[in-house]
């Protein structure tokens, strides 16, 4: 069959994509293997029309994976594929939430048994270590721009688990990857990165997990792989931790400094113990301090998030975060305001108490406000500034 995969554009408009979509690369690279023609779209860096590409590739099948800052895009290729006569899939974190348009099929969560079957094939993925590493051909690398801070260009996203144990209020990844962490073979993970770097000249890595020092030992592993191919005296790395003191350590520093990480993300959120207790992070301030002040040491570079306005929030817990970041100095950090995902905890408190402003999904977007708190009104969050510390 000839199928079309497509990463819709954010709602609010077009944007240099950082990476390309791995969901879509995956599926894609299923497909191809098996004999179907294939062709991967991602809307912001097209030129034409859906429509046009709909005419003149004729699929019999449109794939479209779907998060909820692509909710507007989404729906019109819908709509459009609709009208072309293919068959229409959607997965994606919001695909739980899909609504507006009428498709054939909506995946939920892991998708690749049931894409398999979606397009006549036998579902035979048994673990993570039977998806393949995907054909980096469907899509032309040089037109991302990858992950914000980049070390070296060009650089590239990939993900080694898939998973997270922790209950944040706020995030959806458990909804859609669940609890159970599963973890690629070390080697395997390795052989993608050498195959970026030596076919593709892609020289930096960010491993996108949601927590890649969860297991030190895993971890370890490919660290090792990393400098025993010396590919950390070619490439630099960046990777997504928790501040946990058992996650934190000074071998797992050492190691990842000795591979080549330069960059480690935290997601600390907020600088208030109380905020950080609702939000059932699982991390202290004291944690919080240790695990910067320990990276730095280290001579890794640290970014880190904070959350304004979930639910709890008040001028006193924003004051705190404002004095944490000063205290902490991360090298970079950014704040967002909270966004009520589907069916997280934290949405389901701001839906009870009528604190979520009525928009449709499609106007959902980085940089808005949602939300309200007891203490907060939408005009107060509309007129915060940010955090003090440059």
């Amino acid at each position: 069959m000839k199928i079309l995969l497509i990463a819709p554009q954010l709602n609010s408009g077009r944007y240099v994509p950082e990476t390309p979509s791995r969901a879509l690369l995956i599926l894609g690279t299923l497909a191809q293997q098996r004999g179907h023609e294939v062709k991967i779209i991602h809307a912001d860096l097209m030129n034409g029309h859906i429509a046009d590409e709909l005419a003149v590739f004729k699929p019999e099948v449109v794939g479209i994976t779907c998060n909820t800052f692509q909710v507007k895009s989404a729906r019109f290729i819908a709509q459009y594929a609709k009208a072309s006569g293919g068959k229409v899939v959607i997965g994606g974190p919001h695909a739980s939430s899909w609504n507006k348009v009428p498709v054939d099929h909506t995946v939920f969560g892991e998708g690749e048994n049931a894409w398999l079957e979606l397009i006549g094939e036998k579902p035979d993925i048994q673990s993570i270590d039977d998806i393949p590493i995907p054909n980096y051909d469907l899509v032309s690398l040089d037109r991302f721009c990858g992950v914000a801070p980049v070390g070296i260009l060009p650089a590239m996203a990939i993900m080694a688990s898939r998973g997270c144990p922790f209950q944040c209020t706020f995030c959806n990844t458990p909804i859609f990857w669940g609890k159970n962490v599963r973890y690629r073979n070390p080697i395997s993970v390795v052989d993608e990165v050498e195959l970026l770097h030596k076919r593709y000249g892609i020289n930096e890595i960010f491993f996108q997990d949601d927590t890649f020092n969860l297991n030190h030992e895993w971890a370890s592993q490919i660290f090792n792989e990393i400098i025993r191919r010396e590919l950390n005296k070619e490439m630099l790395f960046k990777l997504d931790c928790r501040v946990n003191e058992k996650l934190i350590t000074k071998e797992f520093l050492g190691l990842a400094y000795k591979a080549g990480v330069w960059n480690i993300f935290y997601g600390i959120e907020s600088g208030s113990q109380e905020m950080l207790d609702r939000m059932k992070k699982g991390i202290t301030l004291a944690e919080i301090k240790r695990a910067i002040k320990m990276t730095h040491e280290t001579h890794i570079q640290t970014q880190c998030s904070f959350i304004v306005g979930m639910p709890g929030e008040t001028i006193k817990t924003l004051q705190q975060t404002d004095a944490l970041i000063s205290e902490i100095r991360p090298t970079r950090y950014g704040w967002a305001f909270f966004c009520p995902f589907p069916n997280t905890e934290a949405t389901k408190e701001v839906i009870a108490k009528e604190y979520i402003k009525q928009m449709d999904y499609a106007d959902y977007g980085y940089g808005k406000v949602h939300c309200r708190t007891d203490a907060l009104s939408y005009e107060d969050f509309e007129a915060f500034q940010g955090f003090s510390y440059q």
